[in-house]
């Protein structure tokens, strides 16, 4: 690998992309170097001077790397930093609480949050490897989002104050979550159109199928909350599991919405939706008739 090679290889590693974009990334920079190394070449510079001075005139790797990733993906890695690293911050100070006001620490809690926190936090650091796969980062994301909504619930135990300082930190991350996904989901299969109403479409698109997601998620942990208080004995492993299966079913079916969206977002709206009935109601249907 050439100097050139290595260079460009560090500037990749700054950036969100998938595979196909990357090559492409890849070959212009390359490109843009080879034709400045070459100039000065026939300025009569060595070819070791002259691949020295291309590299001095273009940039340092870190500089080049940042600037091509906020011009494609703004405010992507500074958003899943403020979620990741506001996720942890939320883990010690309810946990501090809970150990000196309340005197009932739960480690394992805190040792969730910390995960979840920690999870986005390295999907910051290391956008150019999970950035490029751009459902898993929703997942991430998603799961996180979902994590901080039931933190909602555990927060009403505390004091007035503390409950609502608390449910406004929770509920900032919860929307700082749900804006980075319909953001990734965009940057992954947004229309290449300048139109800007169809641009505007597919944003409202992408937001209302993630707000059918929220419900179907929603419902279903209102269930399991609902069977778990209320059941009077034990709950069957199947019973929680068929409980938790629509949100899985829509995680899933969410990846194929992310792509069908930019094609047709009205359309896709309504498959989204018909389908969110259906992870609904077809697990119901199962532990009622079982």
């Amino acid at each position: 690998m050439t100097g050139l090679e290595k260079h460009v290889e560090k500037i990749l590693n700054y950036i969100q992309s998938p595979n196909d974009e990357r090559e492409e990334i890849r070959e212009e920079l390359l490109s843009h170097l080879e034709e400045a190394k070459m100039y000065y070449i026939s300025e009569g510079f060595t070819e070791k001077k002259a691949e020295k001075q291309a590299l001095s005139e273009f940039g340092a790797s870190d500089m080049v790397g940042h600037q091509l990733q906020e011009s494609m993906y703004p405010f992507q890695r500074g958003l899943l930093y403020v979620i990741g690293i506001g996720a942890i911050l939320c883990g010690i100070l309810f946990y501090l609480n809970s150990a000196f006001f309340l005197h009932d620490p739960v480690p394992v809690w805190l040792g969730i949050q910390l995960l979840t926190g920690s999870t986005v936090t390295l999907a910051a650091i290391n956008i150019s490897l999970v950035g490029r796969y751009f459902y898993v980062l929703n997942v991430i994301l998603l799961i996180n989002v979902i994590w901080n909504g039931i933190n909602l619930l555990l927060v009403q135990g505390t004091s007035v104050w503390q409950s609502i300082l608390f449910s406004v930190y929770l509920l900032i991350l919860v929307g700082l979550g749900l804006v980075a996904v319909v953001r990734n989901s965009y940057f992954a299969y947004g229309p290449t159109e300048t139109n800007q109403q169809k641009r505007w479409l597919v944003l409202f698109s992408y937001g209302l199928n993630l707000l059918m997601g929220a419900a179907v998620t929603g419902i279903s942990l209102f269930f399991l909350w609902a069977t778990l208080a209320f059941s009077g004995g034990p709950v069957h492993a199947t019973d929680i599991i068929f409980m938790i299966c629509p949100i899985i079913l829509w995680l899933i079916s969410y990846k194929f919405q992310m792509g069908y969206i930019a094609k047709k977002p009205l359309l896709a709206l309504l498959t989204g939706f018909g389908f969110s009935l259906l992870s609904l109601i077809i697990p119901n249907i199962i532990i009622f008739l079982s």
